[in-house]
């Protein structure tokens, strides 16, 4: 039996086969993946989803070169399939609370030269602040206002979750650090463009992947409401090889730090 085009279609076009998709890449890149987690939203009292949460360790060493532990990194991670064309305003990035967030989540410190190679703090000045989708949606369920939204709602609700990884409790070495980041993976930056928030420009198409710059406000699990600063990555699933390549130095010079 042939399967009737529309099927074709669909599958092709669908953001459930762009999820599988992610998923599988990360699978065959060594990241144990958890496929649409439920959480308990802490403000609504709601099960809430998100698309996956990925992990993966780094080994740490004593001073002998014997491993003696593991840096975790704990993506939560949104996919996009994005069909529509979209523009971001970008501005200068918060320097300072970047490097603020950088030190406060995990062991890196302040004025270290591996501190200044994270990529939140190497990979470019400028961010992305606001965002326009071309869409008839309510503005709450536009595709990257949705995304930027869940994926911040996963990480404040399960930030520090024990790691899920199969053997790791079992082995006989300690977790030293775990790093979590907030991650949009989308299918393709060629509907993507920018322009300056400052300045009234050209737009220009988005060719290089991204950081949006957000303060979250959100109720933490003691019920006390608070203010966080976040920068999430914005991925073009074609340069997911270059973005981990800054994944893994961040984890290669955490466990560096870990280690003295």
């Amino acid at each position: 039996m042939d399967v009737p085009k529309d099927i074709v279609d669909l599958v092709r076009s669908s953001g459930n086969n762009f999820h599988a998709r992610v998923a599988r890449w990360l699978s065959e890149q060594g990241w144990h993946v958890i496929v649409s987690p439920y959480y308990m939203d802490q403000v609504q009292n709601k099960a809430r989803e998100i698309d996956l949460i990925a992990e993966r360790l780094w080994p740490t060493t004593d001073y002998a070169g014997r491993r003696n532990g593991d840096i975790a990194v704990r993506l939560f991670v949104e996919c996009k399939f994005v069909s529509s064309y979209s523009v971001f305003w970008f501005a200068d990035k918060d320097m300072e609370s970047a490097k603020k967030l950088v030190c406060s989540t995990s062991g890196f410190r302040a004025n270290n030269s591996y501190t200044k190679e994270h990529h939140y703090l190497s990979q470019g000045e400028r961010v992305a602040k606001l965002f326009a989708t071309k869409s008839k949606k309510e503005p709450d369920k536009e595709i990257f206002y949705k995304a930027v939204n869940q994926v911040l709602n996963a990480m404040t609700s399960m930030s520090k979750r024990p790691v899920s990884i199969p053997g790791v409790k079992i082995e006989n070495r300690s977790l030293q650090e775990v790093m979590e980041f907030p991650v949009v993976i989308c299918s393709s930056f060629e509907k993507m463009f920018s322009v300056d928030f400052y300045t009234e420009t050209v737009p220009t198409l988005i060719e290089n992947n991204f950081q949006f710059e957000v303060d979250y406000a959100f109720i933490e699990k003691s019920g006390n409401q608070r203010t966080n600063y976040f920068l999430l990555d914005f991925v073009e699933f074609d340069q997911l090889s270059k973005y981990f390549e800054g994944i893994s130095k961040d984890a290669e010079a955490l466990a560096i730090l870990s280690s003295d």
